[in-house]
């Protein structure tokens, strides 16, 4: 059973790939619903045995069967990370909705990553199905996202958007407490300690913005896995 998981969040994962980038760069509707997947350099419509996750990536090595331009290495780590979490999520604590949400952090993790946006089309939906079979938690959702609202004015919109107060109320919601504050504290200490590596190796300077999102999400699975034993720990 657990291949089966694995194969299905390989298959989920690839999918996601496509969602993601058409979400950012889908230009009408049409294109977004009914359009082929392609390669972005040269727009060749790409085979149905050239989107095999993870097997066509490595049997193309890494490159476009027509332009020859390299594909980028997330496409692949996206499919294997979904495939890992949806066994780890099967094992520790399975239902059809935690699913849905991991699926949509991930999601959030790679449009933030790559685009710096965190779409409403992948946040409403699980703050739906959040409010729907998490409603116990609905007073960590409403903190955590008034606690980031109160961080965006006092940064004036600088470095955070509304879109992470909507992250913020998800996590939330999903997590519960003290989940959550283990999250929020894991994301902003591993978010401060990126921030200061990047400056310190020169890569970013320090008025540069980096994407908080993902470690966000990052620090949310962590907690939600972990979450327990980590507070237990720290008391």
């Amino acid at each position: 059973m657990s291949f089966l998981v694995f194969i299905l969040g390989l298959l989920l994962g690839s999918f996601l790939n496509c969602l993601v980038y058409r979400l950012n760069e889908a230009k009408n509707w049409r294109k977004f619903f009914f359009g082929r997947s392609y390669c972005p350099r040269c727009k060749r419509n790409l085979r149905c045995f050239d989107n095999l996750p993870l097997l066509s990536f490595f049997l193309l090595k890494g490159r476009c069967r027509w332009c020859h331009s390299p594909i980028s290495w997330h496409y692949p780590l996206v499919e294997l990370a979904t495939g890992v979490l949806f066994v780890t999520a099967y094992h520790l604590q399975f239902t059809i909705y935690n699913l849905l949400i991991i699926y949509a952090l991930i999601g959030i993790f790679l449009s933030d990553l790559l685009y710096r946006t965190i779409p409403d089309q992948l946040v409403y939906p699980a703050l739906f199905i959040s409010l729907i079979f998490f409603t116990t938690n609905l007073l960590s959702g409403l903190g955590a996202a008034t606690f980031f609202f109160l961080l965006v004015l006092c940064t004036r919109f600088k470095g955070m958007g509304l879109g992470d107060v909507k992250l913020a109320g998800l996590m939330g919601l999903f997590l519960g407490f003290p989940k959550i504050i283990v999250a929020l504290y894991l994301a902003f200490l591993t978010g401060a300690l990126t921030g200061v590596i990047l400056v310190l190796t020169k890569r970013k300077k320090m008025k540069s913005e980096i994407a908080f999102a993902p470690f966000l999400v990052l620090a949310t699975l962590i907690a939600w896995f972990w979450g327990e034993k980590i507070w237990q720990f720290f008391l």
